[in-house]
């Protein structure tokens, strides 16, 4: 009988832990409104990352065109992503991938502070059903 209760309180304390399967996150929520996250798709996602290297003096288009300008190739070649093709394709990819966990096409976003060591086109991203 005392196996019994422990087994039954060790199982209740389970369950009561987030994260696990009884304690099932809802979509499109992200942490708390005061954390400064909000919820983006992805191309709002590469919206503002855009804004953030133009902020930073890098154009990443050919004035109005889709064609990436030499100074965003030159950028993403020294950052080892080869061109702004590529530097394009690992956001689009495994950047978002690797934050959209339920795949639902929505993070959350939260913009850093802009600093020396901290550009304007880099942010916090964490998946939308993350608390």
């Amino acid at each position: 009988m005392r196996r019994l209760l422990i087994s039954l309180a060790v199982v209740g304390a389970l369950l009561m832990i987030p994260g696990t399967a009884a304690a099932k996150r809802p979509s499109a929520n992200c942490p708390e409104t005061n954390s400064g996250y909000f919820v983006v798709d992805q191309d709002e996602w590469w919206g503002r990352t855009v804004a953030g290297f133009v902020a930073e003096g890098i154009d990443v288009y050919e004035p109005g065109t889709t064609t990436f300008t030499d100074a965003f190739d030159d950028f993403s070649a020294g950052a080892g992503f080869g061109d702004g093709q590529g530097l394009y394709d690992f956001i689009w990819g495994p950047q978002w991938a690797g934050i959209d966990k339920n795949h639902n096409w929505l993070v959350c976003m939260k913009e850093r502070p802009h600093t020396p060591g901290n550009p304007a086109f880099f942010f916090n991203g964490v998946d939308d059903t993350a608390h």
